[in-house]
């Protein structure tokens, strides 16, 4: 058996580096220069690393943070560090998946490197999968942040301010002409642009996509060739159909060994013993949402996909699902500040942990959306347990916002739906509570 690499054979050598005392106009600068997204902290006082991230600089922006302030005075998030002589195995045991980039430093903790966590994951999954699973088979989120070509820059950045939907694809009636990603904000501030001027005058065009039928692997390659962070997937007529990430990606690959791996019994090698005995942890942080606890896209995609089995293989009772998102949520982050944003979105979450079945299943869909699965519940059903949860959201009280409420679409599966059809059914009665007046609950028949 060929030597387990270590961690300094899959790391990127070269880091992009800035000193805490320097302000973030220089680190704008540093990572303009070097067409970085983000760039590592060195704070010396405290011998650690951290990085700073265009979404960072998007929030500072959104805050009226001055761009003069010094590093060490603005929030942000603390790298982890390890040995670079560490092998990829124990590696595994020491680092969680919340360490989205790794630190590698030598023996008198000198930094000589950087590894991400899905480096890791995608240096030990198997290749057969990569090769035979296509993007379609992965792929369910149809949703994406769009904006017309003629919308003002400021107004398209002011969509960007949160990790999971950090790029907006640019429209001219239904097809997509361009794309803005937090890498052309990052060009946007260092070269001080008019942010007034509509998106046409700055967004990247053509669009760059991938047919929804390419393989995993194929779609690996095609990111790091292209160094893009994430696919736009569009359909054999052209219409972009969704957008993945690559931590999303190799996410749902993990996802997908880990279920190839316990229905063949593979004998496994000592990397993938490691990995099996953290199977429980890691899954749970490949399911459950940082900020609001609830459970992921991901959790949700494997649990409709066992409703929908169960449906269609015993003809048993229906299941429904609810999508609902908070009403006016940009106006909160706009007034009140991206704090107040993440604590009303903790407080409906909470709520909704506290009033669905334990055999429900809730899940943050992205941004400021949640979606609902209720299994063996009609429609009507599910709209009585969604009036509900409305009421309870709209009886909250925040110390600086009177109340929030959020519109819901609630659609029962049907035995010839897709996941697809089923989301864009729940999605279209949606639209229709926010078309109604917001704050309601509207059924898809």
């Amino acid at each position: 058996m060929s030597q387990i690499p270590k961690l300094i054979d899959i790391a990127t050598k070269r880091v992009v580096t800035i000193d805490e005392t320097q302000t973030i106009n220089e680190a704008i600068s540093l990572m303009y220069q070097e067409n970085h997204r983000d760039v590592i902290v060195l704070s010396k006082s405290k011998k650690s690393f951290g990085i700073l991230k265009a979404n960072d600089l998007i929030k500072l922006k959104a805050d009226n943070i001055s761009f003069e302030t010094c590093i060490k005075d603005i929030k942000y998030d603390t790298v982890f560090s390890i040995n670079y002589n560490t092998c990829i195995e124990e590696a595994i045991h020491q680092i969680s998946s919340n360490c989205t980039c790794i630190c590698l430093v030598d023996d008198q903790h000198t930094l000589c490197g950087f590894v991400s966590y899905y480096d890791i994951i995608s240096s030990v999954d198997p290749k057969l999968l990569l090769e035979k699973r296509t993007l379609s088979d992965i792929l369910i989120s149809s949703y994406i942040k769009r904006a017309n070509s003629n919308t003002p820059t400021q107004d398209v950045i002011g969509l960007m301010d949160d990790n999971i939907y950090d790029c907006v694809i640019i429209f001219e009636g239904k097809k997509g002409v361009g794309i803005i990603t937090t890498k052309d904000v990052i060009k946007l501030f260092g070269e001080s642009k008019d942010l007034s001027l509509p998106i046409s005058n700055y967004m990247t065009s053509p669009l760059q996509s991938v047919k929804h039928t390419t393989t995993i692997a194929q779609s690996l390659e095609f990111i790091q060739k292209q160094n893009f962070k994430r696919l736009i997937v569009e359909d054999f007529d052209g219409n972009v159909v969704g957008q993945i990430t690559q931590e999303e990606l190799i996410a749902r690959i993990y996802s997908k060994w880990a279920d190839f791996m316990r229905d063949e019994t593979l004998h496994l090698t000592s990397v993938n013993n490691s990995l099996q005995s953290k199977a429980l942890y890691l899954e749970q942080l490949a399911t459950v949402d940082k900020l609001t606890s609830l459970f992921n896209r991901v959790k949700f995609e494997q649990k409709l996909k066992d409703e929908m089995s169960r449906v269609q293989r015993y003809k048993s009772e229906p299941f429904s699902v609810v999508l609902f998102d908070v009403d006016n949520f940009k106006h909160i982050n706009d007034t009140y500040g991206h704090i107040t944003g993440d604590i009303v979105l903790q407080r409906i979450a909470g709520v909704v942990k506290n009033t669905v079945r334990t055999t429900d299943l809730a899940c943050r869909w992205g941004g400021e959306e949640f979606i609902v699965i209720y299994p063996l519940t009609n429609i009507a059903q599910a709209a009585e347990a969604s009036e509900k949860i409305r009421k309870q959201i709209n009886e909250l009280t925040f110390d600086s916002i009177k109340n929030v409420s959020c519109s819901f679409g609630v659609a029962q599966f049907d035995v010839d739906d897709t996941m697809q059809s089923l989301l864009a059914r729940a999605d279209q009665a949606m639209y229709k509570a926010k078309k109604s007046g917001k704050n309601r609950v509207e059924t898809a028949f």
